[in-house]
Formats: C-alpha cells, structure tokens, sequence
C-alpha cells in the first residue's frame, strides 16, 4: 500500500503542470482507480484540503495517504508529491548557480538593476497619484 502511494503521488508529482487545481482530476483518476477512498470522502478531502494553509495538490495527496494507511501514509503520499518539484528544483538551481558565475551573467544582473529600481519607483508613482 506504500509503495502505491508513493509511486502513484510520484508520477503525479512529475507529470502535472498547470497548479494544483490541475491535478485535481488526475489525483482522482488515481484514487478511483486504486479505490482508496470514496468519490464523497474524496471531494470532501478536496475542500477541506482547499481551505488548508499549503498548496492544495499536496494537501490532497496528504488527506487520501492518511485516509489510506495512517500517518505513515500520509507521510508517503506527500513525499511522493514533492519530491518531483524538490528535484527539479535542485537541478534548474545548480544549472543557474554554474551560469552565476559567469562573467557576462554577472554583469547581466548587475546592469538590470537600475531597471527594476526604474520599474518598482514608476509603479509606485502610478498608483500613489492614481485617481
């Protein structure tokens, strides 16, 4: 059972784009299939998971593992959600971090800065003397 959860929140994690709303219709596919809890417990652990602090993608995930198998369940489902994004993550930012170091990007940077100092001081004239 947590080897399911785990490799099932684990394809979702990697596969779904577009926010968590998005994935709404994949984790219930999922739960469905596996039959881990009922189309009402489901909708319901997607409104409460909805009115939970976090996003609602891993809430969810987290609702139907402890629904599942308990806390450690719980626990599985919503390392098998994360860990996707944690990697990607990782990867992008050790790519950027190789690419920082370069003189040209460095320098990039550096000349954008009186851009966005221009860009957030015309803002916030805009909408100070606004009507």
């Amino acid at each position: 059972m947590l080897g399911e959860l785990f490799l099932t929140f684990l394809k979702i994690g990697f596969m779904s784009f577009g926010g968590g709303y998005a994935m709404i219709p994949i984790i219930q596919h999922e739960v469905e299939q596996h039959q881990w809890m009922s189309t009402e417990h489901f909708e319901q652990s997607v409104a409460l998971a909805g009115m939970s602090p976090g996003p609602i993608a891993t809430n969810t995930a987290t609702l139907i593992g402890y629904k599942a198998d308990g806390l450690l369940g719980a626990i599985v489902s919503t390392l098998g959600m994360v860990l996707p994004s944690l990697v990607i993550v990782l990867v992008i930012s050790s790519f950027f971090y190789k690419i920082y170091q370069s003189r040209a990007v460095h320098t990039t940077f550096y000349g954008l800065r009186p851009i966005v100092t221009g860009l957030i001081v015309y803002a916030a004239i805009h909408f100070g003397f606004s009507d």
